[in-house]
């Protein structure tokens, strides 16, 4: 399907794009691709903010109008982009959130535990926050979920007879209670 104003003259171009949702974006076409539907969008945002600048990608079954908003031939691409480089990407906080990623993921890996075990944590986990103790589940540090992970397993952590571990114990009998009940079906 093609679409009002977009062609391969255009990469390189400031333009306004309306998707057919009514949204419209602004910025610099960095690619066209008619044969993926892909448009890439640079989003040159302030001048003063470097940080804020991004790509922005559309399907473009779903753009409806491309406007050129300058009438000149020459590409704006270098005005920020050196040839051949993309802009620089800040690795250090893209290394921070792959590891604080990989701990959350690894501490909610039980060690020595039963698969069901860990389906168990999982589905808790989706909802409250949770940790291993060995093979025992913690759930917001207030409630213990004991091998074979039953209901019968399930107690507060301390005596006390507080709102919070009420709450707790019940939602966790109403996880535990669905998921038995999905796994008779």
């Amino acid at each position: 399907m093609a679409i009002d104003g977009l062609s391969e003259s255009l990469v390189g171009k400031k333009v306004s794009v309306q998707t057919n949702n009514g949204a419209t974006f602004e910025g610099v076409i960095y690619a066209f691709d008619q044969k993926q539907s892909c448009l890439t969008l640079f989003d040159i945002g302030s001048q003063s903010n470097k940080a804020r600048q991004s790509f922005k990608m559309f399907n473009t079954s779903y753009v409806t109008k491309v406007t050129p908003l300058d009438s000149g031939s020459e590409s704006h691409l270098s005005e920020y982009f050196r040839k051949g480089e993309l802009p620089k990407i800040n690795t250090e906080k893209i290394e921070e959130r792959a590891r604080a990623a990989r701990e959350k993921r690894e501490g909610a890996m039980g060690v020595d535990v039963t698969i069901e075990a860990q389906d168990v944590f999982d589905a808790i986990e989706r909802t409250l926050k949770c940790t291993w103790d060995g093979q025992t589940i913690v759930i917001l540090d207030v409630v213990e979920l004991r091998p074979p992970y039953r209901l019968d397993d399930l107690k507060a952590r301390d005596d006390s007879n507080n709102t919070r571990s009420t709450n707790t114990l019940e939602h966790v009998k109403k996880i535990l209670r669905d998921r038995e009940h999905r796994m008779k079906q």
